[in-house]
């Protein structure tokens, strides 16, 4: 069954809904973005989805990934989702853009996050300085390849995440609900590597992109929103689509 992120959450009663209808990981932006969280918000968050008596140990599961670093890039981050999946909740998932490693570690602590994901221009290098599972983007554009260099690298971020580069957004990369082509995410998957995609998802496409895709998981921020709030309703039907699919 299909992963789903539901991202850029800013209120309680949204990652309620999400949590209450299935997603698998929630997304909160800690970079410059309309949807920027403050840290307040994000601990409301996480104390109204992650049970007060649920045992964190993310460093440990980041170091037991990480001994893993001598598979193929398939069995490696095979392992790696296996052992998100293995919590058994949702995750809480903190999202950066080429920002102070200091702030990230700050951050990681004080709501506490589950995950960080980089969605910058960070070597995949940095993965190994935060102390719990990464996601790691790659931007698809007109010369993307799936053999771009760090995409396979192995015993570094947790998570391969595909998003459409907009050259038209600058640095502030992510959420402006733009598709890439789903064909060159299947070539990912055809070599048996599980992966994020974003880009331009909604309710009413995501089936399409997860037959033709066929990724792991789906990432949505834009897709589940109207006027720039997040929508209970198509939260819900895109949980379900993308499920279903």
């Amino acid at each position: 069954m299909t992963v789903v992120k539901i991202c850029g959450v800013r209120t309680v009663e949204a990652a309620v809904t999400a949590a209450e209808n299935g997603a698998d990981v929630i997304g909160m932006i800690f970079a410059p973005s309309p949807r920027l969280i403050d840290i307040s918000t994000a601990q409301e968050i996480a104390k109204a989805v992650v049970p007060a008596h649920t045992k964190r140990d993310p460093a440990a599961t980041t170091d037991e990934l990480n001994k893993e670093c001598s598979m193929s890039a398939p069995e490696y981050f095979k392992a790696c989702s296996d052992k998100l999946l293995s919590y058994g909740r949702p995750l809480l998932c903190g999202v950066f853009q080429n920002q102070d490693l200091d702030h990230i570690l700050s951050v990681v602590r004080q709501v506490p996050l589950d995950l960080v994901q980089l969605h910058g221009t960070e070597p995949v290098q940095m993965a190994r300085q935060i102390p719990v599972p990464v996601i790691k983007v790659f931007h698809v554009g007109a010369d993307f390849t799936v053999d771009t260099a760090g995409l396979f690298d192995t015993g570094y971020h947790s998570v391969i995440l595909l998003d459409t580069k907009v050259p038209a957004a600058g640095a502030q990369q992510g959420g402006h609900g733009v598709q890439f082509d789903w064909t060159v995410a299947r070539s990912l998957s055809d070599r048996n590597v599980p992966f994020l995609m974003a880009g331009g998802l909604s309710p009413d496409n995501v089936d399409e992109a997860v037959k033709v895709a066929r990724p792991w998981g789906v990432d949505v921020s834009s897709g589940v929103e109207t006027d720039r709030a997040k929508d209970p309703a198509k939260i819900q039907a895109f949980i379900n689509n993308a499920k279903a699919a």
